[in-house]
């Protein structure tokens, strides 16, 4: 593959669009449209899915792994056990084991899928009862042994919807450049009113004054690009193009990055090339900070979710909290980027988690930190064929 120098593409990248063909560009042109492409993340409540002769627990875990998680991992397994009801287990093939050695961020990704097929599940008419380690103590040796939870489905003629369930089809992570006014007070009330968390504790960081935390953001983003191990592991989970997301259906992308049209061309033509030597490059490095620097300093506020203590059982309740705080975003028009980065447990990562969560009580913990703001921007990251998650 053809290389090129950034300086080179910055003086000559608007030629580049002279001389493509049109359906060139308009191949990679998908910018604010909501509509999906083929191998995006399908709508769970479109008509034609719904009317599927399939099992109503197969509806249910299609409408759960629409839910966000780690690298877009998809680390869920299932055991059906009958037609309205199965076992959930973490598929402990799809470990993050550098950037989440402690599996704290997998976890919480259990619990993002409980609450998304909670609350789905409720437009299908049904309620969901939901038994947490229903084998016994569940501890990190038995990953994929024993189970995250037991799921049962209830039918219920007179069930009272969560207003949360309209917005799981539209509900995005748009890691794009944010734009509009900056998140108030009164925006942050709303946003906790309407996710009514269960579990966690919601703290707002407004933009003005946030200046020390985004300089955290953006140290720790530089530790884990500068740490060959974490920033490998985004590579393995990496899709370079749109043959790859469509063929894998999981990983992150430049779209998912908020990456479009003829920059996305220009990028995944002259730019990425497969392999560690292109993607450990000081310009690929550098490129990706940069994108990240622009990212952080265009957020319009933070929110952060905090429990009192740090196991297992809350790392998955954290994430059904995020779930609903996510959802309630969506509902109020805003757009929602998890900052992973700063709470994740290496070595190399321990001075700057350390400082910034220096004013927690003992056994407190910052399960998640999210930036918000606003973006037309809307790529639905792609999901894997409900049957590949079954055993």
């Amino acid at each position: 593959m053809a290389s090129i120098s950034r300086k080179t593409f910055l003086k000559y990248g608007i030629s580049f669009g002279v001389i493509l063909s049109t359906s060139q560009i308009l191949q990679y042109c998908k910018t604010s449209s909501k509509e999906r492409y083929d191998y995006e993340r399908k709508d769970p409540f479109d008509p034609e899915f719904l009317s599927e002769n399939i099992s109503p627990i197969l509806k249910a875990i299609r409408i759960g792994i629409t839910a966000p998680n780690p690298h877009n991992v998809q680390p869920w397994k299932f055991k059906i056990i009958n037609d309205h009801s199965a076992l959930l287990y973490v598929d402990e093939k799809r470990l993050l084991k550098d950037t989440d050695p402690t599996y704290r961020q997998i976890h919480i990704g259990q619990g993002t899928f409980l609450e998304n097929l909670s609350i789905g599940t409720q437009v299908l008419g049904y309620s969901s009862e939901v038994s947490l380690f229903p084998d016994g103590k569940y501890t990190i040796a038995e990953i994929g042994k024993k189970p995250i939870a037991k799921i049962v489905l209830n039918k219920q003629e007179d069930l009272v919807r969560n207003p949360l369930s309209e917005f799981i089809s539209e509900r995005v992570t748009q890691r794009s450049v944010y734009e509009g006014e900056d998140l108030t007070q009164e925006n942050f009330e709303k946003i906790r009113k309407d996710s009514a968390v269960l579990y966690s504790e919601l703290k707002f960081v407004p933009k003005a004054g946030s200046e020390k935390l985004r300089k955290q953001l953006i140290a720790a983003m530089q530790t884990e690009t500068d740490t060959y191990k974490t920033y490998e592991e985004s590579r393995i989970w990496f899709r370079y193009n749109d043959e790859e997301i469509g063929k894998f259906k999981d990983g992150i992308s430049l779209r998912a990055n908020g990456t479009s049209g003829l920059k996305y061309y220009i990028a995944r033509n002259f730019f990425l090339k497969h392999g560690p030597e292109s993607w450990h490059s000081p310009e690929n490095k550098k490129a990706g900070m940069d994108m990240f620097v622009s990212m952080v300093e265009s957020s319009k506020g933070f929110i952060f979710l905090k429990t009192d203590h740090n196991e297992i059982i809350d790392w998955v309740q954290a994430g059904r909290d995020y779930l609903r705080l996510h959802l309630a975003a969506t509902k109020n028009g805003f757009s929602l980027h998890p900052m992973s980065q700063i709470l994740q447990e290496y070595p190399e990562m321990d001075t700057i988690r350390n400082e910034f969560e220096s004013s927690l009580k003992p056994g407190e913990k910052i399960q998640m930190l999210a930036r918000l703001g606003k973006s037309d921007y809307h790529f639905y990251s792609p999901r894997r064929d409900p049957k590949e998650f079954i055993l």
